[in-house]
């Protein structure tokens, strides 16, 4: 008699590189997000959500991405010894991607990254829209480094922090569109991601997307099937890409 095929779960862990869990969203958005991203999740697979317990509050300036990096490796690396299959860095700016990718085995994904690369194959311009000014150069940077600098037609921001994009939804939706709205006019973009992980938790990436008439990126979602897809591939970053610190041995 044949044996049935035993099914097996998927253990994904999201990190926030932040003290989000800290601020007056607390815990509650925490948990708001790991509901959303589990009913965006296969059904063998089990996502929980974490925050790191120093760091910034939030991230808008390349001074806070550096700061939120050491706390956030360190639980990544704690993350694969609890046997998770992989992590999605909870940050649109990617910070310290590189170095947990070189730190663990497991598949890490940046949802900056991953977003950038899903547009270019979706279309043959997008544009970003972010949340402050003081992100745009970063985010500049992060299409050279992924490689799709050609296809960046802009980054444009609504000028609203991160931790104030949820209070007033209608506004901080219309300021996306409107922005959107203009790359598609002036910069002649095709794709329009949306350029911040708070953003991407707001439930509007399919609205606007039917409003504008032009595909819209969710970097949650895309970060979750992609990491999704190289797990059950059996596929993680490179380590002759990715070396192992050499000073920490092995």
């Amino acid at each position: 008699m044949p044996q049935m095929r035993r099914s097996i779960v998927m253990r994904i862990l999201y990190v926030i590189p932040g003290t989000m869990s800290k601020t007056e969203l607390g815990e509650e958005e925490l948990g708001r997000r790991k509901k959303i991203l589990q009913k965006n999740a296969g059904k063998d697979t089990v996502v929980d959500i974490t925050d790191i317990e120093e760091g910034p509050s939030s991230i808008e300036s390349s001074y806070e991405e550096y700061l939120s990096i050491p706390a956030t490796v360190e639980r990544v690396v704690q993350s694969e010894k609890e046997g998770y299959d992989g992590v999605i860095l909870g940050c649109f700016g990617d910070p310290g991607l590189d170095a947990m990718r070189e730190m663990v085995k497991i598949p890490v994904i940046g949802p900056g990254e991953t977003s950038m690369v899903t547009a270019a194959i979706l279309g043959h311009r997008f544009s970003i829209i972010t949340v402050m000014d003081s992100v745009i150069p970063s985010l500049e940077k992060l299409a050279k480094v992924v490689g799709v600098e050609r296809k960046l037609a802009s980054v444009r921001s609504v000028n609203i922090p991160v931790l104030e994009l949820g209070k007033d939804m209608e506004v901080t939706k219309k300021k996306i569109i409107e922005e959107a709205e203009i790359a598609l006019e002036h910069d002649r973009s095709d794709v329009i991601i949306l350029g911040c992980m708070s953003m991407a938790f707001m439930g509007i990436s399919e609205e606007i997307q039917e409003k504008l008439g032009i595909p819209v990126v969710n970097p949650a979602y895309v970060s979750l099937k992609i990491l999704e897809a190289l797990i059950s591939s059996h596929l993680s970053p490179s380590k002759r890409a990715f070396p192992y610190p050499p000073k920490l041995g092995k």
